[in-house]
C-alpha cells in the first residue's frame, strides 16, 4: 500500500484512481452493495434489539423500565447538588476536588451542580431564540441527527465506564473510571434534555445502534477500546466542531472539556503499566478490535447527508477522526493487525475514491482527508486536542 505522501502524487486524478482500482467493479458495485447492506442492516439491528445487554431503548431515548423521575431527581440531581469537598471540609488531607468559589469561602450548599446550571442555559428561550434565528429548518434537523448521535452515545458510555469500573486494576483507575460514569450520565441527562428543548431530538439510525450495541456487549478491554478510544475520540471531534454553533456554544465546549479526560484513561492506564500484555500482542484481540468497527462504514455514509446540509465535510470529519483515535490506539496499547499510516492510506483511498466516483464536482485532485491544521479549533480546544492526542497528528491542512 502506498504511504500518505506517495498517494497525492499518485492519485493526482480521476483517470489515475480508475487505473489503480478496476474503477467499472467499483463504481457499478458499490450501490449494489450498498442497498443489499440495507435490506440486511434492519434486520440485523431487530436481531441485536433481542440480545441487547445495556437495557437502553433507542425508540425513547432511554432506559428500558421508565423515567423513574423521582429517583433522578432525589437519588442523582440531589446528590450532585449536595455533595460534599474534601477540600473545604478537610483541607490537611491534600485532596484537590474543590472549585476557586468553594476554596474562597463560599457555602457549599449555596452552590449549584453543574448539571442543574447547564440545563438551565440549554433551555433557556434565548438559546432557543438563537438557535432558530441561526439555522434554517433543514439545517437545525440535520444537526439534530448528528447531536442526537452523541446524545445515545452518551447512554452506551455510561453503561460502558460503569462496566469497567470493576475490571481496571489500581486504586486511581477505579476512581477515575467511577468519576466517568458520573460526567456520562450528566452528558446524557442535558444533552438530552437540551435536543428535546430545541425540537431536535432525532432517532438512532441502524448503522449507530448496532456499532454501539457491539461495543456495549464486547469484553471489557474491547469495550475500552470501543468507547473511551473510538467513540469517545468521535465525541470531542464533535463537540470541538459544534463547539462555536450558536445556540450551542453556551455548552458543548464543556462536554468537550470532560470527553477530554476520558480519551486521555487509557494512554494513561497503559503508561502506568497496567494494560495487559495480551490486550496488545493477541492477534485475536486486535482482530475482535478491528471487526468491533464493522459498522462504522455504512455510519459515515448514513450521516454524510447531514454534514452536506450543514456544509461541512463529511469524509473530512471522520478522516481527521480516525487520525486521532488511531494514534490514541498506538499511544494506550490497542495494536493493530496493521500500520496506522497504512490505514490511514486506506481511508484516504476509500475517501477520495467514492468523491470521484460519486461527486465529481468535489474532486479536485487527491484530498489528504485525514490531516489536521495546526489550527483545527479555537485555543481552548486545540490545547486539550494537543494535550490528548499528541502534536505529530496536527499538521498544515492542504
Amino acid at each position: 500500500m502506498a504511504s500518505l505522501s506517495e498517494m497525492a502524487g499518485e492519485f493526482s486524478s480521476v483517470n489515475q484512481l480508475r487505473n489503480k482500482l478496476g474503477w467499472k467493479l467499483y463504481v457499478e458495485g458499490t450501490p449494489y452493495l450498498s442497498k443489499a447492506y440495507k435490506v440486511v442492516e434492519p434486520r440485523l439491528a431487530k436481531w441485536m434489539e433481542r440480545r441487547s445487554v445495556s437495557g437502553y431503548d433507542r425508540s425513547v431515548y432511554g432506559f428500558k423500565g421508565g423515567e423513574l423521575e423521582k429517583l433522578t431527581s432525589t437519588n442523582y440531581e440531589k446528590a450532585l447538588r449536595n455533595i460534599w469537598k474534601a477540600e473545604v471540609q478537610a483541607p490537611f488531607l491534600g485532596i484537590r476536588d474543590a472549585s476557586k468559589l468553594e476554596k474562597a469561602g463560599k457555602e457549599v450548599a449555596q452552590e449549584r451542580s453543574q448539571t442543574v446550571e447547564l440545563m438551565d442555559v440549554a433551555t433557556s428561550d434565548k438559546v432557543k431564540e438563537e438557535f432558530n434565528a441561526a439555522f434554517s429548518p433543514e439545517e437545525r434537523r440535520a444537526i439534530g441527527y448528528l447531536m442526537s448521535l452523541i446524545g445515545h452515545g452518551e447512554a452506551y458510555a455510561l453503561f460502558t465506564s460503569s462496566k469497567l469500573v470493576s475490571v481496571v486494576n489500581g486504586t486511581g483507575a477505579r476512581l477515575g473510571m467511577a468519576m466517568q460514569v458520573m460526567e456520562e450520565a450528566k452528558h446524557f441527562m442535558v444533552l438530552r434534555q437540551m435536543l428535546k428543548f430545541l425540537d431536535i431530538d432525532q432517532e438512532l439510525y441502524d448503522s449507530a445502534y448496532l456499532l454501539f450495541e457491539r461495543i456495549a456487549s464486547a469484553k471489557p478491554y474491547t469495550m475500552m477500546f470501543g468507547m473511551n478510544v473510538m467513540l469517545e475520540s468521535f465525541a470531542t471531534t464533535l463537540f470541538a466542531q459544534f463547539a462555536d454553533y450558536p445556540g450551542l456554544r453556551h455548552i458543548v465546549h464543556v462536554f468537550h472539556m470532560d470527553e477530554a479526560r476520558h480519551v486521555g484513561f487509557p494512554k494513561s492506564y497503559s503508561r502506568a503499566g497496567n494494560m495487559p500484555k495480551w490486550v496488545s500482542e493477541s492477534k485475536l484481540e486486535q482482530r475482535k478490535r478491528v471487526g468491533l468497527m464493522a459498522p462504522a462504514i455504512p455510519l459515515i455514509f448514513d450521516y454524510k447527508p447531514h454534514f452536506d446540509t450543514l456544509g461541512l465535510d463529511c469524509f473530512g470529519f471522520f478522516g481527521k477522526f480516525l487520525a486521532k483515535a488511531s494514534k490514541l490506539a498506538d499511544d494506550a496499547g490497542f495494536d493493530m493487525p496493521f500500520e496506522r499510516e497504512d490505514f490511514l492510506a486506506q481511508i484516504n483511498l476509500l475517501f477520495n475514491s467514492y468523491t470521484a466516483a460519486f461527486d465529481q464536482d468535489r474532486f479536485n485532485g487527491y484530498h489528504d482527508y485525514t490531516m489536521l491544521g495546526e489550527n483545527e479549533y479555537r485555543a481552548d480546544i486545540m490545547a486539550r486536542e494537543l494535550e490528548v492526542f499528541g502534536k505529530d497528528v496536527f499538521g498544515v491542512a492542504s
